[in-house]
């Protein structure tokens, strides 16, 4: 079996700016943290949970781990703010849905993983209108802590012959070099000088992602 995630946001849509300003002013507000440089870490550390995020900040400024319910009550005033002003607003990337279609039609296993928690990942698929393209959506959770946890459970349950992972972040290239996964970077909000020095074996825009699928899919079948 063939097998295919996408990261969703960075890829399939875009909204990481946005996120990284509302993290900036979260941080700001509770814990006096540069908004600046917050934001710009959390663009930096893409492919990361959201909760290691907080906690990084948190564990610098007060030397000491994040409680659950501290940070459950900072992630909904996080989450409320995205829902009611940027996810009724979101659109598709140019030639997203061209390339969803494609690996539909020729993956067994096509899923999402993301590092959303898990409510609000299946939420924003929903809301996208994209629930059809996908066998399975994965987010954060106590059972899924980070990406790395989603890709070894379907390497453990469906061991697929070929697994391709198409994100933006340099987490997302690093957990698929480690685990043996063909990574595809696109470098919608990191340079492609970053994806390549995290691992990724592939490089390409969005409205190139459809030729070079096609080109690895040749590829592992001249092989096998």
């Amino acid at each position: 079996m063939k097998a295919f995630g996408f990261d969703f946001d960075g890829t399939i849509i875009n909204i990481e700016p946005e996120k990284a300003l509302v993290f900036g002013d979260i941080v700001n507000k509770y814990w006096e943290v540069n908004r600046k440089a917050a934001a710009n870490y959390w663009c930096k550390k893409g492919g990361t949970s959201r909760r290691a995020k907080f906690d990084y900040f948190y564990l610098r400024k007060f030397k000491k781990k994040l409680k659950d319910i501290e940070y459950q009550k900072i992630e909904q005033e996080f989450s409320g703010r995205l829902k009611n002003n940027y996810y009724p607003k979101i659109k598709l990337l140019p030639k997203a849905l061209k390339t969803l279609k494609f690996v539909r039609a020729h993956f067994g296993f096509v899923f999402v993983s993301s590092g959303m928690p898990l409510a609000q990942i299946r939420y924003l698929v929903n809301l996208s209108g994209l629930s059809g393209y996908f066998d399975l959506v994965l987010g954060t959770s106590k059972k899924y802590p980070s990406k790395k946890e989603h890709f070894e459970e379907i390497i453990k349950s469906k061991k697929p012959d070929l697994l391709i992972y198409l994100a933006d972040g340099v987490t997302d290239m690093r957990i698929a070099k480690e685990l043996g996964i063909i990574s595809i970077g696109i470098p919608t909000n990191r340079p492609a000088s970053e994806l390549k020095e995290a691992g990724a074996n592939y490089i390409c825009n969005l409205d190139q992602s459809v030729a070079l699928i096609r080109k690895i899919l040749e590829t592992d079948t001249m092989l096998n």
